[in-house]
């Protein structure tokens, strides 16, 4: 049994679409943060375009140092899919047909009605003495091997085809290789700078009782993601160390685990039995994208609209022509009137309005490019916030999105 925090394990992705900058590599990340919960921090990531001097070059390297390396892409039929060829070719093995995989390729083909070309069938070819992993999510299997010190495990680069055989292969894997999970925890911040969350942990980190705990941060703004680890299955001394975070950072955690924040809200307003009504200028409609990615959003959210011109936030939503042209677009009466406004006409429990400049021109000395004013009308009132994100306008307007969702949760927890 090897522990957990030993295991070096290096991922390689494959593919010049992943170095072109034409297709982003998701499929690390995500495997990373799943090791992550067993206990495993993945040692190195490399990206290797479709080369094969340089493909056979980073696995020579990755698998001379390692206990396990991931390999994603290059299972296709194509030309440029060269990862059976470059792997046989380290080993000094020759390629082999597996009949079972291709057959299975031939019946896959047979239930979609298409023909099989005769480049398919090099989806079936693999090193001598491979261990297939077939493949229920797509075409191409994927297969394992042992090359130097390493298993190397390739599989095709498709997000659920990746994903479903890690799932159902490389995670088993480490787990039955790593023994009893550590015990995790993850809390999700909204707006708090991961330099600011460090040094707020610093108690936590430099107690000696935590000196087997491992802490880590991940960075995707507006969230910022603190994670720890307890090894040895240790769930009490976890649960002691949450609480003292949530004491940290208290309401600025909107979520903990495997909980996002629409869906959180999604939940509590379905649990109140009440709906919300969105009018957004600066978002352009994202709050209602991240409302309706959300089974069951149509419970509780009936009426969104995006008023960008003047025109539409008069005509549409009601704010006074007379408010606009003393206050301004971006302002506060203004989100004030947007979010009572469209409370009123989505008969809703709750209304939000959204204002604001995200750039990245239309600023000025008063109003710089990322302010912003976010409403939420409510039951009790109408509550305002102002803000100005720095950022650019992907930034700006993610996370105004953000703080008008996380608004509506404060509001509605409990």
């Amino acid at each position: 049994m090897t522990d957990a925090s030993s295991l070096h394990v290096e991922l390689l992705a494959t593919g010049d679409e992943l170095l072109t900058g034409q297709v982003i590599d998701t499929n690390s990340p995500w495997l990373m943060d799943r090791l992550w919960d067993l206990g495993v921090m993945v040692r190195r990531k490399v990206l290797v375009g479709d080369d094969r001097e340089d493909l056979a070059a980073a696995m020579q390297e990755a698998s001379g140092r390692s206990d396990l390396v991931v390999m994603s892409g290059g299972l296709g039929p194509t030309e440029d899919d060269l990862t059976a060829e470059v792997v046989a070719g380290a080993m000094g093995v020759p390629l082999e047909v597996h009949e079972p995989s291709l057959e299975a390729i031939r019946e896959r083909f047979r239930k979609l009605s298409r023909e099989m070309t005769p480049n398919n069938a090099k989806q079936a070819r693999f090193p001598r003495g491979a261990t297939v992993i077939p493949n229920r999510f797509g075409t191409a299997p994927g297969f394992s091997v042992r090359l130097g010190r390493a298993e190397l495990v390739a599989l095709p680069g498709v997000p659920v085809e990746y994903r479903g055989l890690c799932e159902e292969f490389v995670l088993p894997q480490v787990s039955a290789r790593t023994g009893s999970a550590p015990a995790f925890r993850l809390v999700k911040l909204f707006a708090v700078p991961e330099s600011h969350a460090d040094q707020a942990m610093r108690p936590v980190m430099d107690d000696p009782r935590n000196a087997s705990v491992r802490f880590g941060y991940r960075a995707h703004w507006p969230e910022i993601h603190v994670k720890w680890s307890v090894p040895d299955g240790g769930e009490a001394h976890a649960d002691r160390i949450l609480a003292q975070v949530r004491s940290i950072f208290g309401d600025a955690i909107f979520a903990e685990g495997k909980d996002e924040l629409a869906p959180l809200v999604v939940a509590a307003l379905a649990r109140r039995r009440e709906r919300v009504a969105l009018a957004e200028s600066c978002t352009g409609g994202l709050v209602a994208e991240m409302l309706t990615r959300v089974p069951g959003s149509s419970d509780v959210f009936g009426l969104g609209v995006v008023a960008y011109a003047n025109e539409a936030k008069s005509g549409l939503v009601g704010v006074p022509p007379e408010l606009l042209a003393a206050h301004g677009a971006v302002s506060e009466p203004v989100a004030r009137a947007l979010a009572e406004g469209i409370r009123g006409a989505g008969k809703a429990t709750w209304g939000i309005g959204i204002t604001g400049i995200a750039g990245p021109s239309g600023g000025t000395p008063e109003k710089p490019v990322g302010t912003v004013f976010v409403a939420l009308a409510g039951p009790g009132g109408t509550e305002v916030v102002h803000r100005v994100w720095r950022g650019d306008r992907d930034r700006v307007r993610k996370t105004t999105a953000y703080e008008a969702l996380d608004m509506l949760r404060r509001a509605t927890r409990g």
